[in-house]
C-alpha cells in the first residue's frame, strides 16, 4: 500500500493551527469491544453500540463464555478469565493489528468478578493486564493506579491530568488497560431496553454542555463520611467552571435536572430523586453495589434504570475504603472535557474491584467540532491514485494538531495534510477509510469521519 503524507494540516480558514507537541485522547478506533458469542443479546448490544459510535468492525472480539449452573454470568476462575477473555482478546489484537487500542468495553453476559482471595473485578484484572498483585494491594487498596492524579488527602498534591494516549506514550509497556461495561443483565441487572436507552442518552450528551446540578450528599453513614473531605472544594471549583454543585445532607427529591449524585448509603431510591440529564454519573459507595448475586443493598443498575448515563460500584465488600471509588474530582475532569472513561480512571486511585457501567466515549463538555474527509465519496469506486484531504470545522479558539488515518481499522499514517491512496496497492472490494483529528491541549477530544470506498477487481 503506497501512502504518502504531506507535512501540514489542511484546516478550515477560521481554525488556527498549533504546531507544538502532540496530545491525544480516546477515540472510537482506540476501544476494543468484547461480546459473548453464545448470547445473541450480548452481540446485538455490542454491534449496536459500535454502529452508533462508528467503532471499526475489526475491534469486535467474540468470546466463548458459558453461563453458570444457575444461568447467570457473575464470576469466573482466574484460569477461565485467561482462557476465555484475556487470550482471545490478545489474539485478535495481534491478528488484526489493532495494537493502538487503549481501553476495553464489555457487552452484557460476561462475568463481572474473578474469584480470588480477595475478589477482583474482571475490569480490574484487565486493568492489571492479567497480573494479580499481592493480597493487600487489592483488599486494602494499597495498589495505586498510575492514571490517578490525586489528591489522597485534603492538602495532597494533584498532578496535571492527561488523556489516555498521552499517558500511554509515557508509560509504554506499563500502561494499564482501563475497562468498562455497557451494562449488566441478569438477576438484579438491567433490561436490554434500559441499556440501549442509556447508550442513546450517552450519545446525545456529547458536546451538549448540560445545565443542571451535581449533588454531593453527606451524612452519618460511614459510606458518606469517607469522601466528605472532598466535597466542598469540588463544589467551589465546579462553581467557578459554571456548574451548579450542592453539598447537602439530603438526597434530591423530584429534581428536574440532575447532572450527578455522589453519596454513600446502603440503600437508595434513584427513581424518587427526579430526572437525570443525559451524561449524568451517579453512585452510592456501598458494599454490594455491583455484587449482583447478593440480594442486600441497592444495586448500581438501579441508577441506570432511573435514567443515569453511568454508574459504578464494587464487586465485593470494599470496607468503606474511599480509594476504591471515584474521588469527587471526577466531575472536575468531566467538566474539563474528558470522556467518561478518562474521568473515572483519572479520579479512582485503586480501581481493582470496580465495575464501571456506561459509554466510555461519552463527553458532555467536549467542544462542538467536526472533521470531514474530502476528495472521496462514500461508496465511490476508485482507480489509480486518489488524494484525500480533510476539513475541520471548530471554534476559532480550538485547534487540532494531530491527524491519524486508518484503513480497515489499522493505523496507516500520522500527521499530515493529505493522504494518497494507491488503488493498485489495495485489494479489490470494499474498504473503510477513517480519519481522527486530535484537539491541541491536555484534553484532546478527538473528532472523526469515516467513509467506505470500492476498488475494482
Amino acid at each position: 500500500m503506497a501512502l504518502y503524507l504531506k507535512s501540514c494540516l489542511l484546516l478550515s480558514a477560521s481554525l488556527a493551527l498549533l504546531c507544538t507537541g502532540q496530545v491525544y485522547g480516546l477515540a472510537a478506533h482506540e476501544v476494543l469491544v468484547l461480546a459473548n458469542r453464545n448470547e445473541n443479546i450480548s452481540v446485538r448490544i455490542a454491534r449496536a453500540y459500535m454502529q452508533k459510535r462508528m467503532i471499526p468492525r475489526q475491534n469486535l472480539v467474540l468470546l466463548d463464555i458459558s453461563a453458570d449452573e444457575t444461568g447467570q454470568y457473575t464470576s469466573m476462575e482466574r484460569d477461565q478469565f485467561t482462557a476465555r477473555i484475556w487470550e482471545p482478546a490478545q489474539s485478535v489484537i495481534r491478528q488484526r493489528n489493532v495494537d493502538h487500542v487503549l481501553a476495553w468495553v464489555f457487552s452484557t453476559h460476561i462475568p463481572y468478578r474473578v474469584d480470588h482471595t480477595p475478589a477482583i473485578s474482571v475490569q480490574g484484572l484487565v486493568f492489571l493486564k492479567n497480573r494479580l498483585p499481592a493480597h493487600d494491594a487489592i483488599a486494602k487498596a494499597e495498589y495505586a493506579s498510575p492514571l490517578f492524579v490525586g489528591p489522597v488527602r485534603p492538602d495532597g498534591n494533584v498532578l496535571p491530568p492527561q488523556s489516555l494516549r498521552s499517558i500511554a506514550a509515557i508509560l509504554r509497556e506499563n500502561m494499564p488497560i482501563p475497562a468498562i461495561a455497557l451494562g449488566y443483565m441478569g438477576e438484579r441487572g438491567n433490561t436490554e431496553s434500559e441499556i440501549m436507552e442509556m447508550l442513546e442518552r450517552s450519545h446525545s450528551a456529547d458536546a451538549s454542555a448540560p445545565s443542571g446540578s451535581i449533588y454531593f450528599v453527606t451524612g452519618e453513614d460511614i459510606r458518606a463520611r469517607v469522601r466528605e473531605w472532598q466535597f466542598k472544594d469540588m463544589r467551589d471549583r465546579l462553581y467557578e467552571m459554571g456548574v451548579d454543585a450542592v453539598v447537602t445532607n439530603s438526597v434530591p427529591r423530584a429534581s428536574d435536572s440532575i447532572l450527578g449524585v455522589m453519596m454513600g448509603a446502603r440503600s437508595v431510591d434513584p427513581e424518587a430523586m427526579g430526572t437525570f440529564l443525559p451524561g449524568a454519573f451517579a453512585e452510592h459507595l456501598t458494599s454490594y453495589g455491583a455484587m449482583f448475586d447478593e440480594s442486600s443493598q441497592t444495586k448500581v443498575t438501579r441508577w441506570i434504570a432511573a435514567g443515569a448515563s453511568s454508574t459504578a460500584g464494587t464487586v465485593t465488600e470494599p470496607y468503606a475504603i474511599w480509594a476504591k471509588f471515584p474521588h469527587a474530582r471526577f466531575y472536575l475532569h468531566y467538566r474539563s472535557g474528558y470522556s467518561l472513561l478518562e474521568s473515572f480512571y483519572l479520579s479512582t486511585r485503586s480501581p481493582l474491584q470496580s465495575f464501571l457501567i456506561g459509554d466510555p466515549l461519552m463527553a458532555p463538555w467536549a467542544p462542538v467540532a467536526s472533521v470531514r474527509l474530502l476528495g472521496i465519496r462514500d461508496q465511490e469506486l476508485i482507480r489509480g491514485k486518489r488524494e484525500v484531504t480533510i476539513q475541520i470545522d471548530a471554534p476559532s479558539e480550538t485547534a487540532y494538531d494531530d491527524v491519524v488515518y486508518l484503513i480497515n481499522g489499522v493505523v496507516v499514517a500520522g500527521q499530515g495534510e493529505s493522504l494518497i491512496l494507491d488503488a493498485t496497492e489495495l485489494g479489490p472490494g470494499l474498504h473503510e477509510l477513517r480519519v481522527a483529528a486530535y484537539r491541541a491541549g491536555i484534553v484532546s477530544n478527538p473528532i472523526t469521519d469515516t467513509i467506505r470506498f470500492q476498488i475494482a477487481p
